[in-house]
């Protein structure tokens, strides 16, 4: 892992711990998180990646993971396009990937 990767992983956790204590201790009301928060911690990650490696398979899959648990999580029942959806981006990663 390259350093400005580590410290930007650093900070983003750095920040999620600082506002789970926050909201423990009262001062941020416990409706802060929508249902499906954590799949931010797929998204991000993600869209860092293709933004500095430009687009990998890993990178798409993990985008496409973290968006389909954010929908379903939403309330949108993806459940039967799962694993086409995870085929169809990993042959868009691998057609795109640099040789």
């Amino acid at each position: 892992m390259n350093k400005n990767n580590r410290y930007f992983l650093g900070v983003i956790i750095l920040i999620f711990g600082v506002v789970f204590l926050l909201q423990r201790l009262g001062y941020i009301p416990d409706t802060i998180f929508f249902e499906g928060w954590w799949t931010l911690l797929l998204i991000i990650p993600a869209i860092f990646s293709m933004s500095k490696q430009g687009v990998t398979t890993g990178n798409t899959v993990l985008l496409v993971l973290g968006v389909f648990f954010l929908l379903d999580a939403r309330g949108w029942n993806l459940s039967g396009y799962l694993v086409p959806v995870l085929l169809i981006a990993l042959g868009v990663g691998i057609l795109l990937k640099r040789r």
